[in-house]
């Protein structure tokens, strides 16, 4: 079972803590954010091996004129994240 903690509990349980413990309390939560960061880009990362298989099949692609022409190709990026 998981415990749902409340932003305003653990600022009270910072604010509790002596105050020679607060460098290692920053330290820690840096560390959290750093690990919860990383995870968020876990699923991003691929195998080398996947990275090539979907360069060659660009490259056979791009031999075998199954392209998108160059201003297609910004008009559809540019209406995915206007």
């Amino acid at each position: 079972m998981e415990v749902q903690m409340s932003y305003e509990s653990v600022c009270e349980q910072v604010k509790a803590l002596p105050e020679n413990c607060l460098e290692d309390a920053s330290k820690y939560l840096a560390f959290l954010l750093y690990q919860y960061n990383q995870s968020k880009y876990e699923s991003l990362s691929e195998t080398q091996e996947a990275f090539s298989k979907k360069m060659q099949k660009g490259f056979e692609d791009m031999e075998n004129g199954r392209v998108t022409p160059l201003g297609e190709a910004f008009s559809e990026i540019r209406g995915r994240f206007a």
